[in-house]
């Protein structure tokens, strides 16, 4: 998969930035999630070759990923949205909204001043 490279102004100089990992963090819930989620747990999506990072991620809710993936594509570079599971927490489930945003790597050698 290739890289998400773009050009971001920082500390007085433009920085190749690559974005390398998409992260969903569990920000809000309502009721009691299936799935276990609480507050501050992540999936971390490895950009590079398209799958979910299992050493940095919690539990994987199918439902949520799905909802997750489904917004990942419209994020660009320091852009943060919300994804909401499909989950209403009408009856014994609970609905689990994640902030996804897009990490990034800077590659200092391309930096260069303005």
């Amino acid at each position: 998969m290739r890289d998400f490279v773009c050009n971001v102004w920082r500390d007085g100089f433009w920085r190749i930035v690559v974005m390398r990992n998409a992260i969903a963090e569990v920000v809000r819930i309502k009721g009691a999630c299936n799935a276990g989620y609480r507050r501050g747990d992540k999936i971390v999506v490895n950009l590079d070759n398209a799958c979910v990072d299992k050493k940095q991620s919690g539990n994987l809710c199918i439902f949520a990923l799905s909802a997750i993936l489904a917004n990942m594509s419209r994020i660009r570079h320091e852009e943060r949205i919300l994804a909401s599971c499909p989950d209403p927490a009408t009856g014994f489930g609970g609905n689990v909204i994640f902030e996804v945003m897009k990490g990034d790597s800077e590659d200092d050698s391309a930096s260069r001043s303005k």
